[in-house]
This record gives structure tokens, sequence and C-alpha cells, in this order.
């Protein structure tokens, strides 16, 4: 197989990257410790990047990284994805504010477009419909309502319906 023969990476014998990548539950780390696993057998950069199958340049990149960070280099970094829209601060007073509005709510439950028009109003934020049921839960507020309660129910007369109903 043609490539250049892999430069000797310094610290890569510190490690057993075969051991590391059977018992790492990250898939894309296990990748990186596959591949630095075949570099220690003495495969060469080509080489070693086929059998984890992945592209040369991602391999480089990743050397790269070893090579200045050491094993810590090879993990996840935090900071994936976008960032939340509320921030910690603003969580607490959106979860009172929409404790507030299911209070003052006469007659039912409230319903996702109901907050989604809170956030708009008091947070300046206008997501979609999605992200007002996906922050609800992060907050912990995810309830699941039977029928909404009529405005003029009387408990009392349901209650003594209940109690005097014959049973056969």
């Amino acid at each position: 197989m043609r490539g250049r023969k892999a430069k000797s990476i310094e610290r890569i014998d510190q490690y057993d990257f075969d051991k590391l990548s059977k018992t790492q539950g990250n898939a894309r780390e296990r990748r990186r410790y596959l591949a630095f696993a075949h570099i220690q057998e003495g495969k060469s950069f080509t080489e070693a990047a086929l059998a984890a199958r992945i592209t040369l340049r991602a391999l480089m990149k990743w050397i790269q990284k070893f090579r200045k960070d050491g094993i810590n280099g090879l993990k996840d970094q935090p900071g994936r994805g976008q960032p939340a829209l509320l921030s910690l601060d603003q969580r607490e007073s959106f979860k009172q504010a929409v404790l507030e509005l299911q209070q003052n709510k006469i007659g039912g439950s409230i319903k996702g477009l109901d907050v989604l028009e809170l956030m708009e109003k008091k947070f300046g934020i206008k997501p979609c419909l999605n992200t007002v049921y996906n922050t609800l839960k992060s907050i912990n507020l995810v309830w699941i309502s039977g029928r909404s309660i009529h405005p003029k129910t009387d408990l009392a007369a349901q209650e003594d319906f209940k109690k005097n109903l014959k049973k056969k």
C-alpha cells in the first residue's frame, strides 16, 4: 500500500489505543482511538485512515490535536450544537412566568401557543413550537392534562352525584 511512513508520534506508546477503542462508549472517540491503534501497529497514515474508514485529512487533524494536547485532544470538546435560547438566569424566571400563566388561565391548561406568545412578549425570543416544548421539558414543566375544566363547573355537585350514583 502506498502512503508515507508514519513519523513517530511522541507519547503514543503511553496509551493502549486498542483497549481504549474497545471500552469507549462514544463512537467518534472510539474511531479516533482505533485509528491510533493502527498507527501504533506500524501502519502508514494512509493505511490507518483506510482501516478506520476516515479521510487522511481527518486523521492528520487528530494527530495534530494529539501532539498538542495529548489524549485529551482526541476527546470530544464541550460546546457542540446550538446554544440555548434562554440563559440559566432566564430559565428560572421563564418557569415562574409559565406557572403564573397556568394559574391565571381560566378553564383548562395553557397550550404551546400560549407559551410561545409569552416567550415572544416577555423574553423577545421567537422560537418554533417544537423549541417551546423542548424548553419546557428542559425546565421540568411537562404535563399531560385530560379534559379541561369549565369555569362554571361545580365540583361539589359532581362529588355529590358520584356518591349518590346507584351501583349495579
